[in-house]
């Protein structure tokens, strides 16, 4: 991991810079013919706590951490910026230790009463503006394929492992010069890898406000709501519904270290959820534009 990142930082460095700023290369807008984006997004998930089918907390008598490194990379195809392709894919880790251990246990090597990690999934990504008068209007969708070295979801999760189908729903809305909307609607579909396994899709609805204190700072709020429909894992029985949700607040930061080198921080809360998590996520990534 830590090879990767000094990788990215010298292809930052030998780039050419875009000549433009990076806070307009929101996920609605698409890139340019040949130029390429390469993202890199860590993202922890830490807890103690689920909720019942009341949405009642019910301690866990330990702590569960998940890592999850997202890759990315798409380049621009079409001369009037109207597609872009390229490849995803996810190394996870995760980590059950004693529940006195803080938030970042995960990064830390003792304490676990079981830990794993392994290259999650694979798979192609397009990203692609379905009206070409709203160029602020795009659809991402990537297709993943599980890797079959261990069972993520077995003897306990680290990820699913499942075929994921992943489409974004993305647009913008400039408010004023310092203010801006950003909407995102998903349909997340996890297609069964095996009997024992149902499939389900998630429908997450997320909002972004964000605010520009100056051309290389940005901030903002999101909200999101996660319902899952599917039938109940272990009941093949049930009736098809929702089966869980969740609710998150977060607040985070972007910072244009050159023209074309982003680094994120951002941190969200489960303020609400019925049969899902209670817990905490902490991400960070780096973005680079060329």
């Amino acid at each position: 991991m830590k090879n990767i990142f000094i990788l990215l930082t010298l292809i930052s460095y030998s780039a050419i810079a875009l000549g433009q700023n990076l806070q307009q290369y929101t996920p609605s807008i698409l890139l340019s013919k040949n130029q390429m984006e390469i993202k890199v997004f860590n993202n922890i998930y830490t807890q103690t706590q689920i909720t019942n089918e009341f949405g009642n907390k019910i301690d866990l008598g330990q702590r569960q951490s998940f890592l999850n490194n997202q890759f990315r990379y798409v380049y621009g195809i079409s001369e009037n910026r109207r597609l872009n392709a390229g490849l995803e894919a996810n190394y996870s880790f995760s980590k059950y230790s004693d529940s006195a251990s803080g938030n970042f246990d995960i990064l830390s090597s003792g304490g676990a009463s079981y830990k794993h990690s392994q290259l999650a999934n694979i798979g192609p990504t397009i990203r692609f503006t379905p009206i070409e008068s709203i160029g602020n209007f795009s659809v991402t969708s990537t297709f993943l394929f599980p890797i079959k070295e261990k069972n993520l979801e077995s003897p306990k999760f680290t990820n699913h492992n499942r075929y994921t189908w992943w489409n974004q729903i993305f647009y913008d809305y400039s408010i004023t010069s310092k203010w801006n909307l950003f909407m995102e609607v998903d349909l997340l579909v996890r297609f069964k890898n095996s009997d024992q396994q149902n499939s389900f899709f998630r429908l997450p609805v997320s909002t972004f406000i964000s605010y520009f204190p100056s051309n290389k700072l940005t901030l903002y709020s999101n909200l999101q709501y996660a319902p899952a429909f599917g039938r109940l894992e272990g009941f093949e029985d049930s009736a098809f519904g929702l089966m869980r949700w969740y609710t998150q607040l977060g607040l985070g930061g972007k910072y244009l270290v050159t023209s074309f080198l982003e680094l994120e921080a951002s941190y969200g809360k489960f303020v609400a959820s019925k049969r899902d998590g209670a817990g905490e996520v902490f991400n960070f990534g780096i973005r680079i534009i060329r």
